[in-house]
């Protein structure tokens, strides 16, 4: 029982100040950076709206997350609440949903991280180093995983330390933004003045609240280290999501003051801010234009910091309850981390960065966390329904109509404001999610049903990528050539599902009963025991065994066909849906993670079913 206690109560060492700054940064990462231009071309001085939308959000999304980290102050954060309030598969799916999104969220800044150097080196004319930046956002990933992550107090520190440099920063940004800028004789705040249209601003909302996303969730694994908890959460969360909304609201709205009249031509850069501080600094411009991406590569990479981290501490709770090998949760004593979960974690981070752009990744991270976000404060619902003896030092106001509002929200948001590319990611995560969880909890023959049932999903998927391509899309006689094999596949797979749901032998014994009611040895009621000659075992032996051979070899072939795709010897063209394009960097990310899922499906279905057949052969059936 002490052995327990003290897995999942961890020492109390953090004050309210280092977690409040901790919040902040997890929250200022590399976005303010890079989709600030975006989200100004999208809504106009309206961003300012959608940031306060995304505020109100989260602000009373961070009472729930309070009410839920004081009652419940152990490891496991976002996951923990899901788990205590939800229970079961949708606590895992959750899990499983928080530990990907922050892998994104990763992703995400690492690539920001490669891109903000670059643009640095191509503002001074010295290198482009496009070709090479998603070997950049891997290294960024792989430095934070060896060097800042050597141990969690290291960690922490880090990112808090980095933090108010990053503050610092910012307060000269706005200085210069409010107090300097206007007595300059260029001063031109004409665009704040600009009209904008309201629907604009609620589909920026979506789109920039991944400022936020990483506040709260990343607090939540960090509240259980917080001393005095009852009384320092509540102000840590709320602090936290104050603060980092004004210094959005500031910096953007200082922004808007500084565009002037070539605001179109300045929005477009990824290194926002450093161009609008360069303008205002000038003739000392480049100062400001270093000062700002200082500022950008600290942000990213306290956020690669945070979101790692983060996604560590959920995989960890998910391996102590059982989910995953305890294995993973394992930690080192000397690092205070659970290193195989890091190890893992980071893999993975490496893989989503190599096949995802910036993008993907952004819009991904934030869909994810929507559906996360939503359920978490469901979850506060249920927790005080389900577990009233729990002690509530801090209740979140409005119940329950507040958690189903902001729950509500989130789920329209996550429906129909984002791009089907994010949306069919999202799926295919649920997908494995559902398919992991069924694996490891079934039977031998739910075994073989849920491989069906994957192999099923990915094969509907598969074709109506194929469908997409041929369709909406500009076809090289190579991609033709490919698509047709797998569709050659795809018929052979629904094949296998069919002996897979109704054995081959199955089948024989149907026919047998009704051809040569000799062969019956034994009736029982209505069952019957049927006696098969050697003969015909061994044809069904045979068989079993040319269709798992095959299996094998079609997964093969995709992985040949990936290999393709990578190497652009077969060109994937955009598709374009009406209004709807969808890049080709988009097209082929999706496509290569589907044909990879079916692939790697189709191939453990094929050595599941040659290790069933031999078993069977061993004990004469």
């Amino acid at each position: 029982m002490s052995e327990k206690k003290a897995e999942t109560i961890p020492k109390r060492a953090l004050k309210l100040y280092q977690v409040v700054i901790y919040g902040i940064g997890c929250g200022i990462g590399g976005s303010v950076f890079i989709l600030l231009g975006n989200g100004i071309r999208i809504a106009g001085p309206g961003i300012l709206i959608s940031f306060i939308i995304g505020g109100i959000l989260i602000f009373f999304t961070a009472l729930n997350y309070a009410e839920l980290s004081t009652s419940l102050p152990i490891e496991g954060g976002s996951y923990n609440f899901s788990k205590e309030g939800l229970g079961g598969f949708l606590a895992f799916i959750i899990g499983f949903f928080l530990w990907i999104a922050n892998i994104a969220a990763c992703s995400f800044s690492a690539q920001t991280f490669a891109l903000v150097i670059n643009e640095m080196l191509k503002e001074f004319q010295m290198i482009d180093l496009s070709p090479f930046l998603i070997l950049i956002a891997i290294l960024a990933i792989l430095f934070t995983t060896l060097v800042i992550f050597r141990t969690q107090k290291i960690a922490i520190n880090t990112l808090i330390h980095l933090t108010i440099i990053l503050l610092a920063l910012f307060i000269f940004f706005i200085i210069c933004s409010f107090i300097y800028a206007p007595f300059k004789p260029d001063f031109d705040p004409s665009f704040i003045s600009t009209s904008f249209s309201f629907v604009n601003v609620l589909y920026a909302t979506p789109f920039l609240f991944i400022f936020f996303t990483s506040i709260l969730s990343n607090m939540a694994y960090l509240n259980s280290e917080l001393k005095s908890p009852s009384k320092n959460i509540p102000k840590a969360n709320i602090i936290s999501v104050l603060v980092s909304l004004s210094i959005y609201l500031t910096v953007t709205f200082g922004v808007l003051l500084n565009l002037g009249s070539n605001a179109e031509s300045v929005i477009e850069t990824p290194i926002l801010l450093s161009e609008v501080l360069f303008n205002i600094l000038s003739p000392l411009g480049y100062l400001g234009f270093y000062m700002m991406i200082i500022a950008a590569i600290i942000s990213t990479l306290i956020a690669i910091n945070a979101g790692l981290g983060s996604a560590v501490n959920v995989l960890a709770a998910l391996s102590r309850d059982k989910y995953f090998p305890e294995k993973i949760k394992r930690v080192k004593e000397s690092s205070q981390m659970p290193s195989f979960a890091l190890i893992l974690t980071a893999i993975i981070a490496i893989i989503f960065t190599y096949f995802a752009g910036i993008g993907l990744a952004a819009e991904t991270t934030t869909f994810i966390f929507f559906f996360g976000l939503a359920f978490v404060n469901y979850a506060a619902v249920k927790l005080r329904r389900k577990r009233k003896e729990l002690d509530r030092p801090f209740k979140a106001p409005f119940f329950p109509y507040l958690p189903y509002f902001i729950s509500g929200t989130f789920i329209v948001f996550a429906l129909f404001f984002f791009s089907p590319a994010a949306i069919l990611l999202g799926i295919l995560v649920l997908s494995i999610g559902l398919g992991y969880y069924l694996l490891t909890i079934a039977d031998r023959h739910s075994k073989i049903i849920t491989l069906a049932g994957i192999k099923f999903s990915f094969v509907i998927f598969t074709s109506i990528f194929i469908f997409l391509i041929n369709n909406f899309s500009l076809k090289s006689s190579s991609l033709i050539t490919v698509n047709r094999i797998l569709i050659g596949i795809n018929i052979f797979t629904l094949i296998t599902i069919v002996f897979e749901i109704i054995s081959l032998r199955e089948i024989v014994y149907f026919f047998v009963k009704r051809i040569d009611k000799e062969k019956i040895a034994i009736s029982v009621g209505s069952g019957q025991i049927i006696e098969l000659g050697r003969k015909q075992s061994r044809i069904i032996y045979f068989v079993n065994n040319i269709i798992a051979f095959f299996q094998i070899i079609s997964a093969i072939i995709i992985l040949i066909i990936i290999v393709l795709f990578l190497n652009n010897i077969v060109i994937i063209n955009p598709i374009v849906l009406d209004e709807t394009v969808i890049s080709p960097e988009t097209v082929q990310f999706l496509f290569n993670s589907l044909l990879t899922l079916n692939g790697i499906s189709i191939f453990l279905s094929g050595i599941f079913s040659w290790y069933t057949n031999k078993e069977l052969s061993a004990i004469g059936i």
